[in-house]
């Protein structure tokens, strides 16, 4: 029953489609390609082997050629040595010796008259000359017709030989070509002159064709408009404009060289060798040089050898080769027929049975394969396909299973995907960005809810319009076009760029777009591009407003110090460039920490807008203004001359002078210090010019507050302005950078030798590391009105160090700080100092507070006030250099003082001076009666401090007690 339906099967596959082609057995594809490349293998062994001989009879000739180079060169040399030996004899001629000695030409002529015709037959020679020492020809003979050429060319040699006293062996030709020999004669040892004797090249043409077998001729290159004999065009081949002087089997020789002047005119070819077939012959000619002559002679030897033989034993292999390849060929193809018959109609039972793998028919396919199954001694290709094919089935069958299996799960997926379809489009709707779609033209194609939403335009209305029609004009997007092009193209896979849309209300928005390339394509969707846009019309508003603060005073709406500078650095360059001058006013308010101060930091905002608007007002458009910080403006006029520059500045401040502030029942009225510098004349930088209109300021404010100064180079306040300036940058950037070091120095008890008790002192720590004293700095801190911020700065800092030091000490440790003289004007001071020891918790009593005799003398009911504050608060107070003012015994009656510390003044030479032993014993008796303790100063060695402790004085300081060092070195904990 399987057998049936299997030949049913089998039956149906001839009436398919397929059958209709032309079929080839695959016994034929095997017999033709096998003979294909049989043939191939034979023919490229042909063409090799073909090559080989070639390559091996080319490689002879070479051979033969440079054997035959050697044996013309061998044949000239034993020519040359035949002249040679014929020199040698001729002195010793009958004659000979006695003509040439005398150099008569006469006797020279009689003398070997007799010998010319002997040395013509026997030994060939052509040309005789006799030269005397002076070069002079004396006696010739000759077979040639006179020729200017010739004679010049011999006289040449004859002198070189002459110079050199060398024999010289050149090879001359113009008619024709001649072996010489120039050497001098000697006679007894005795140089009498030259001989010149040159002979035929006959004999080494006859050797050498009797040497070689091959024929050989002379080439000379055809001068121009040179005439020739009937005999010379015989000889002459034109195409190669060359005359044959001499030529061996001529008559044949010349008919081959001629045939081949017509097949190749080129005479370069001749020089590499040219092959020629004549009368069924083969013959090879090839140039050969001539050495020994000059260039512009141009005369070659040409060698005609003939290869009959070796051309037809080339031909004779070639055809064996073929004829055994054929009868191989032939051979292989009957033997390969054979094998293959049996193995191939297996195999064409096997293709037959195929199709019903295709149909399910796995079963049936399975015993039509046993079938014509056998078992054999050796298995082949087609039995393991016969096992292949069983197992074939049987996957096949297997897989079928599984197809159903996976069919049922695509289902599901199918659903699944559904839903995620579903999904992703509520995402796209509800997504807080623009997405759109484009085609390969980049029209839109679809646009989400939230798009259409921002843009004001619906997706029916965007559809197929382009993408970079939905941009503003004014937008940027240089080269936009090219670069999403390249999207779509598939040359890049992203682009990221900002862009201005332009919506159907007109308004704008920014958006940041990417743009990527959709890897795959459904048939009904052409969307080739996925733009995906983020809205930043916010981010750009704040980022504008940011770029605005960076140059601007908020306050004010007037440039900053950095825009400030800029400006002025443009403007500097465009005056050194243009020639025209101008001028920069730089001011500060009068009082303006005094309005801060009493009537709040709303009344200094409110006059500095002011202010800024008073300088709108009053200057140029092409002006400009700013606020370098604090109170301070600055104004550049450029084109302007000084005097011009001057009626600004009064104008600026008659507008102040007209400007009050009126708040919370207080009228304020407006002042300020201006100064002028010119440029280029006072600074072609901005730094120099800033300095010099700075210094200007501090001028006007010492001539007096409310009016200006123009800056002069001739100043006698320069110098001490200047300063001023250094410092106050330098006070300004410590204060910014905080680059101030507390130091203390340790005050010893002499009642009980112990240290308890330190001085704070300030130091300033510059950009390169110098330390400064407060002397230095200071004084120009309490000109500028900076001392302030510096004693508020050190109230903290010394506060904040007592708190730690005493947190881990083992012992109350007490420290005395310094205060300014302005420091009873701060009515900050007071509450500062409150605020600061609360925060840190310290022990108020543990404080004691220094001031100078000079600076209670400025402002006595003010000291009064503050050390009676600091008296409430706990803290202890010290009368600084005590004893140096008449009055200082009326302030230690008057201020609520604890201690005084006698001025070193009187200390440094107490231990040598009896004066100073005098007045401090008094200031001692009148300190100790009114209850204050006492401490002693610039104590620098121990006789002063033995000194010391005899007058009754509780504390000393100085060197020899302790140098002002780092809080850090006593206290390394006090470390931040």
């Amino acid at each position: 029953m399987k057998q049936v339906i299997s030949e049913n099967s089998i039956v149906s596959t001839k009436t398919s489609p397929q059958s209709s082609r032309a079929f080839v057995g695959l016994s034929w594809k095997i017999s033709t390609l096998s003979s294909l490349i049989l043939l191939l293998v034979v023919t490229t062994f042909s063409v090799i082997n073909y090559q080989s001989l070639l390559d091996s009879i080319e490689q002879q000739r070479e051979t033969q050629y440079q054997r035959y180079a050697r044996e013309v060169e061998s044949l000239i040399g034993r020519s040359a040595e035949n002249l040679h030996e014929l020199i040698r004899i001729i002195p010793y001629l009958k004659g000979m010796e006695n003509s040439l000695l005398a150099a008569n030409p006469e006797q020279i002529l009689a003398s070997f008259d007799r010998y010319w015709t002997l040395f013509q037959i026997q030994n060939d020679i052509e040309d005789v000359r006799f030269y005397d020492a002076s070069e002079s020809l004396l006696a010739s003979w000759s077979n040639f017709e006179a020729n200017g050429y010739r004679d010049n060319l011999i006289l040449e040699h004859v002198r070189e030989v002459n110079s050199r006293e060398q024999p010289a062996t050149p090879m001359i030709c113009v008619e024709s070509c001649t072996q010489y020999t120039i050497e001098p004669l000697l006679i007894n040892g005795t140089r009498v002159g030259v001989i010149a004797i040159g002979s035929s090249l006959i004999d080494v043409f006859l050797n050498f064709r009797r040497a070689s077998g091959s024929d050989i001729g002379l080439f000379i290159k055809q001068k121009e408009n040179a005439y020739d004999t009937p005999s010379d065009t015989n000889m002459r081949i034109p195409e190669w404009n060359v005359r044959i002087t001499a030529l061996t089997d001529s008559k044949r020789n010349l008919a081959i060289l001629n045939k081949v002047a017509k097949k190749h005119p080129d005479f370069e070819n001749i020089g590499q060798g040219i092959q020629n077939k004549w009368n069924d012959r083969h013959h090879q000619i090839r140039l050969l040089p001539l050495h020994g002559i000059r260039a512009s002679d141009q005369a070659q030897l040409v060698i005609v050898t003939e290869v009959t033989d070796t051309v037809r034993a080339i031909q004779d292999s070639i055809w064996r080769i073929v004829i055994i390849g054929l009868i191989g060929l032939v051979l292989s193809e009957i033997i390969l027929f054979s094998v293959l018959s049996r193995p191939l109609s297996r195999l064409k039972h096997l293709v037959s049975i195929l199709p019903l793998l295709a149909g399910g028919g796995f079963g049936g396919f399975r015993s039509a394969l046993a079938s014509h199954q056998r078992k054999r001694l050796l298995e082949d290709e087609i039995d393991l396909l016969y096992e292949a094919s069983l197992t074939l089935s049987q996957r096949l069958e297997k897989l079928e299973k599984q197809v159903a299996y996976r069919t049922k799960m695509l289902i599901n997926q199918r659903d699944e995907l559904s839903k995620e379809k579903d999904f992703i489009e509520n995402l796209l709707d509800t997504a807080q960005v623009i997405v759109l779609t484009q085609d390969a033209d980049g029209k839109i194609v679809m646009l989400n809810a939230y798009g259409e939403m921002l843009t004001r335009y619906s997706e029916q209305e965007l559809q197929g319009r382009y993408f970079l029609e939905l941009l503003a004009p004014d937008s940027e997007h240089y080269n936009l076009d090219g670069h999403m092009l390249e999207i779509r193209q598939g040359l890049r896979e992203q682009l990221r760029h900002e862009a201005v849309v332009l919506c159907k209300d007109d308004s704008k928005r920014h958006i940041a777009w990417l743009h990527s390339r959709l890897t795959w394509h459904a048939g009904e969707d052409p969307s080739m591009v996925l733009s995906v846009g983020l809205d930043i019309t916010e981010y750009k508003r704040v980022e504008g407003h940011l770029a605005w603060l960076a140059d601007h005073d908020p306050l004010t709406n007037l440039y900053n110090r950095r825009r400030f500078s800029e400006e002025l650095e443009q403007i500097l360059s465009w005056a050194e460039r243009y020639q025209h001058p101008g001028a920069l006013l730089f001011f500060d308010l009068d009082r303006f920490k005094y309005i801060n101060d009493t009537s709040g930091h709303q009344a200094g905002d409110a006059l500095l807008k002011m202010v800024s608007d008073m300088l709108s007002r009053t200057i140029r458009t092409a002006d400009i203004s700013g606020r370098l910080g604090g109170d301070e403006f600055a104004v550049i006029l450029p084109e302007i001359t000084p005097e011009a520059a001057i009626e600004v500045a009064k104008k600026i401040l008659n507008r102040l002078s007209e400007t009050q502030l009126a708040l919370n029942g207080r009228t304020h009225n407006i002042a300020a210090s201006i100064g002028i510098a010119l440029f280029p004349e006072h600074g072609n930088n901005v730094h120099d010019l800033l300095a010099a209109a700075d210094l200007a300021m501090y001028q006007a404010k010492e001539t007096g507050r409310g009016t200006w100064h123009l800056f002069s180079n001739t100043d006698q306040t320069r110098e001490r302005v200047h300063t001023l300036v250094y410092w106050k940058e330098k006070i300004e950037y410590a204060n910014l950078h905080d680059r101030y070091q507390l130091h203390l120095q340790p005050i010893l008890s002499l009642h009980d030798k112990t240290i308890n008790h330190y001085e704070v002192l300030l130091r300033m720590q510059d950009e390169d590391g110098t330390i400064h004293s407060p002397a230095a700095f200071i004084p120009a801190a309490e000109h500028t009105g900076l001392i302030h911020k510096i004693d508020h700065m050190v109230l903290r800092k010394a506060v904040a160090l007592a708190g730690r030091i005493n947190q881990k000490a083992n012992r109350p440790i007490g420290l005395s700080i310094n205060l300014s003289a302005h420091a009873f004007n701060d009515p900050e001071l007071l509450p500062v100092i409150s605020q600061t020891i609360s925060a840190c918790g310290i022990d108020p009593t543990l404080l004691m507070f220094e001031i100078t005799e000079t600076a209670a003398l400025d402002n006595l009911p003010g000291t009064r006030s503050l050390l009676r504050d600091l008296k409430k608060l706990g803290c202890g107070f010290v009368l600084d250099d005590f004893g140096v003012g008449f009055s200082s015994f009326y302030y230690l009656r008057e201020l609520p003082v604890d201690a005084v510390k006698i001025d070193g003044s009187f200390i440094r030479n107490l231990a040598s001076n009896p004066d100073d032993r005098i007045l401090v014993s008094a200031l001692c008796s009148v300190a100790k009666g009114f209850g204050k303790k006492i401490t002693a100063e610039f104590v620098e060695n121990q006789a002063i401090l033995d000194m010391l402790e005899s007058m009754d004085i509780d504390f000393a300081q100085g060197y020899h007690i302790g140098k002002p060092a780092p809080a850090d070195n006593f206290f390394p904990i006090s470390k931040n």
